[in-house]
């Protein structure tokens, strides 16, 4: 499959997000992608006013125009506009963006919100790396040494890998043919690979000349998640008795453990009991007889 189909559209809702995103019923879904269409066209040629369609598409790569986002809300078209040069596009003062957005108002007959977004390293990207060879051929560079080069500096920025197809009238023959290269790797079966994908169309004296690129940027891996700290569990002594033996085993100890605390008791009271009666003994007299001679009085 990686072999057949779009890049970009083989990893939508994977590692990438559609560049329309709004839902339409069935009634109002076939304007809105018409309108959506007619949108990208203008803004692609935009910025060469009523020139001719090739001088037109030359100023598109001069404002470095990488892709355009469309959003929609009730009565609002959001517009996010991915520019190698901003300031093309924004102008003196915002004028840039004020005349865009009047007349993108026109054709889409609602509000619209413009946001522009710089594009920090331009080869990296697949679609502005296409229109910088487009824009060698077409200035009659060697198409050899345009390609050749474009893929050395992605590689020193940073690519993992990078590979360019050329077809058409190369040099002017008079057979059309295919042109190649590359370097590194380029996984289209891989879904986690960051693909880019980019085309355009480099137009000749001789005819268009169709450009494909390819650029790999890496994998982007599903984020890891921090295993959650145990639990610290709570002593054996400090949990509940459980039904069973354990309940039974508390009762028989209690059971053992009280004879011996009466025993002990026991012990003490006689320890004390013959200290008292010996006390008391010696209280008292020793024979009845004292105890009389103790009473009767004496005589003279």
């Amino acid at each position: 499959m990686g072999q057949k189909v779009n890049p970009i559209g083989l990893r939508v809702g994977i590692n990438r997000d559609w560049d329309s995103r709004w839902y339409a019923r069935k009634a109002t879904y076939r304007e809105w992608v018409l309108e959506d269409a007619r949108v990208r066209r203008f803004l692609r040629g935009r910025f060469a006013g009523d020139a001719s369609k090739r001088q037109r598409r030359a100023a598109s790569r001069d404002a470095g125009i990488s892709r355009i986002e469309i959003e929609r809300a009730p009565n609002l078209l959001k517009l996010t506009l991915h520019t190698a040069r901003p300031g093309i596009i924004i102008g003196r003062g915002g004028r840039g963006v004020e005349d865009i957005r009047a007349e993108v108002e026109q054709i889409v007959k609602s509000k619209v919100h413009i946001n522009v977004q710089e594009v920090r390293q331009p080869e990296l990207d697949a679609q502005l790396v296409a229109e910088n060879i487009a824009g060698q051929i077409e200035r009659r560079i060697a198409f050899k040494r345009a390609v050749r080069q474009t893929v050395q500096r992605s590689m020193r920025m940073g690519a993992q890998g990078v590979r360019v197809l050329c077809s058409g009238r190369l040099g002017g023959g008079d057979m059309s043919r295919k042109y190649g290269d590359r370097d590194g790797k380029i996984p289209l079966h891989t879904l986690r690979a960051d693909l880019d994908y980019g085309f355009t169309e480099a137009h000749t004296q001789y005819g268009n000349i169709g450009i494909k690129v390819w650029l790999y940027r890496g994998d982007i891996l599903p984020e890891r998640r921090e295993p959650e700290p145990k639990r610290e569990q709570a002593p054996a002594a400090a949990e509940k008795p459980r039904r069973g033996w354990r309940r039974v085993s508390v009762a028989r100890k209690d059971e053992a453990a009280a004879p011996a605390d009466e025993t002990a008791a026991e012990a003490q009271v006689a320890a004390e009991t013959p200290q008292a009666s010996s006390a008391a003994e010696s209280e008292e007299p020793q024979n009845d007889v004292d105890a009389i001679e103790g009473q009767v009085p004496e005589t003279a």
